[in-house]
């Protein structure tokens, strides 16, 4: 994989596989709605998938005043336990952080709280991958999660720290995706609001939210 000119990975062991567009899109989004951002890129992509084992040579940088936010499943896992952590809940935004998101934030610490947990960590957690025109810019999103943090809307022993998946906006099915990948980096509980992963279907497809 060459980015910015230079190879950072080596994929070995190729396996490639015919891209089934309409019953990959059924299967992850449940509908249509050809104006659908995540579903164009599906259409107008080519028709075969490739895999394989992938060789990470360096890490990757973007040079762009996030790296830092950047952490590795592993780096996660420690940055948990230098809090002496015994339940991590996750939080994952694609927005700017309101008072709703910190107060369900919050709760959720109590309630671990309530349960045992004598130190429970927030991740804040958000996605730093592709997203829509009009979402906010990635950089403006960590610079408000910041102020919040040092505000004290959230715990001082918060972790922020970027979730490199892109956005679908493919509903019930990606909130599962985002909750069961952050595991892999030593989440225990995830925070999920009312419409996590949802869209408004276009003016084509009869307007009005993708996911009921």
């Amino acid at each position: 994989r060459v980015f910015g000119g230079k190879v950072i990975a080596v994929l070995t062991d190729p396996e490639i596989y015919e891209f089934r567009k309409d019953e990959m899109i059924a299967r992850v989004f449940g509908g249509w709605d050809k104006n659908h951002p995540y579903m164009q890129k599906w259409v107008h992509a080519g028709n075969w998938l490739l895999g394989g084992e992938i060789e990470l040579l360096e890490r990757i940088r973007y040079d762009d005043g996030l790296d830092k936010y950047r952490l590795t499943p592993e780096e996660l896992r420690g940055k948990f336990k230098q809090r002496n952590a015994d339940a991590v809940y996750a939080f994952q935004t694609r927005n700017p952080t309101h008072a709703g998101h910190a107060h369900l934030m919050q709760e959720a610490g109590n309630r671990l709280k309530k349960q045992g947990f004598r130190k429970p960590t927030l991740w804040l957690s958000p996605l730093g991958g592709w997203s829509k025109a009009d979402d906010v810019p990635l950089d403006v999103r960590i610079k408000q999660h910041v102020q919040v943090i040092e505000k004290g809307m959230l715990p001082a022993s918060t972790v922020l720290a970027i979730w490199p998946s892109p956005m679908m906006y493919a509903g019930p099915t990606e909130v599962q995706w985002h909750a069961k990948s952050r595991r892999n980096a030593g989440a225990t509980f995830f925070i999920t609001g009312r419409d996590p992963a949802g869209i408004k279907r276009s003016k084509s497809a009869g307007g009005g939210d993708f996911y009921k």
